[in-house]
């Protein structure tokens, strides 16, 4: 799951519904995103999408990201 992403999301007041209309793709599969099903790697463009909608740095998100990757080796 991509906690950092879900708690930006919300901090933005943006429901799931909205969060995929800005990234023009389908609410479940933003859901997908988040929850960490689909883009386990997530590819340049949506991170550039993601970082122009939520005001997050590139840097930021593959730092998340990164941390993401580890916490889910560890277990």
């Amino acid at each position: 799951m991509r906690k950092w992403l879900k708690k930006a999301r919300q901090e933005h007041g943006l429901t799931m519904k909205q969060m995929a209309d800005e990234l023009h793709i389908s609410e479940s599969y933003y859901c997908s995103i988040e929850n960490g099903y689909r883009q386990r790697d997530m590819d340049i463009s949506l991170a550039a999408k993601i970082s122009e909608t939520l005001k997050i740095s590139m840097k930021q998100i593959l730092k998340f990201e990164q941390a993401n990757r580890t916490t889910k080796q560890v277990q």
